[in-house]
């Protein structure tokens, strides 16, 4: 007869794996720790002082990395900074000039009003004539005014005026030619009076008037007739076109009638140079005659630059 051995057990096979799980620490370490504990002792405390110069050390290091990065700064921010600046002074230059020479004209206008007679008083109702049409003078009454403003930002946080819901140059050219073709007799855009030399175009995302940034929203103010000029621009391609951009892209459109009793003033423009003159003698062409015929006054040319329509 076979003799009957014993059960096993059916870990049998995996007593190593039993065997750290069930004694994880080892036995030698374990009696160690034992007899430690016998004997009093305790694990040696970290010394505070080494704990102390270890957080001074990081923190010394972290304020070098902050300064090493901010002297760091790209070049092309540094650069962006400098445009700015420099743009800022020669807009309040610009400025200045354009105030001198207002004062100057409004001068000129006092002398030949002083000088008195018909002919004087003929010609300097011309003159102002041709000076509102120039855009050379100040002008101030009834009209209209229209407001562009860029979409509102997206409420999930993306730029709407990334896209299609910004104001470019293009739509402020348009408003102003249907300004115009309601019959305008003066326009100004964020306080820029327009002559026929005015230009309205973009430099990256900015609008440029006569070379000049501005920044939305976008005031349109034209002086004439408030009725004919609202009705004359909604009936226009460029009324149509501004309704396209209210409703289909966001970009805030409003006009309102500016009537007698609360009246629209505009500058003179600032970049008028005279560039042909004609005196009394002269034919159309603009020749003087010859030294041998009669001439009451000597025509000539002036410098090369705006003129008036």
């Amino acid at each position: 007869m076979r003799r009957a051995h014993p059960p096993q057990r059916p870990d049998a096979s995996m007593s190593l794996l039993t065997e750290v799980m069930q004694r994880p620490l080892d036995p030698g370490y374990a009696a160690a720790a034992q007899r430690r504990r016998e004997a009093g002792e305790q694990r040696p405390a970290r010394p505070r002082a080494l704990t102390a110069l270890a957080a001074l050390v990081l923190g010394g290091l972290l304020a070098v990395a902050g300064v090493r990065a901010a002297a760091g700064a790209p070049d092309a921010d540094r650069g962006r900074a400098d445009l700015l600046e420099r743009v800022r002074t020669g807009t309040a230059r610009a400025d200045a000039l354009a105030a001198r020479a207002a004062a100057l004209r409004e001068g000129n206008t006092a002398l030949a009003a002083r000088l008195g007679g018909a002919g004087a008083a003929a010609a300097g109702q011309a003159a102002g004539a041709l000076a509102v049409a120039a855009g050379a003078t100040a002008v101030t009454g009834p009209g209209l005014e229209v407001l562009l403003q860029d979409a509102p930002r997206d409420p999930t946080g993306a730029d709407a005026t990334s896209s299609s819901g910004r104001v470019v140059d293009r739509d402020v050219q348009l408003l102003v030619n249907g300004l115009w073709q309601a019959g305008a007799e003066a326009v100004a855009v964020n306080g820029l009076r327009l002559s026929s030399l005015s230009s309205i175009r973009a430099a990256g995302d900015a609008v440029l008037v006569d070379y000049r940034p501005l920044t939305p929203p976008y005031r349109v103010q034209a002086v004439g007739d408030p009725a004919a000029l609202q009705t004359g621009l909604a009936s226009s391609v460029a009324g149509r076109y501004l309704q396209v951009l209210q409703d289909n892209y966001g970009i805030g459109v409003r006009v309102g009638a500016r009537p007698g009793d609360d009246p629209l003033t505009l500058p003179a423009a600032s970049r008028l140079q005279l560039r042909v003159a004609r005196g009394p003698g002269a034919d159309a062409a603009g020749s003087v005659p010859g030294p041998g015929a009669p001439s009451s006054a000597p025509g000539g040319t002036g410098d090369d630059g705006g003129g008036a329509p």
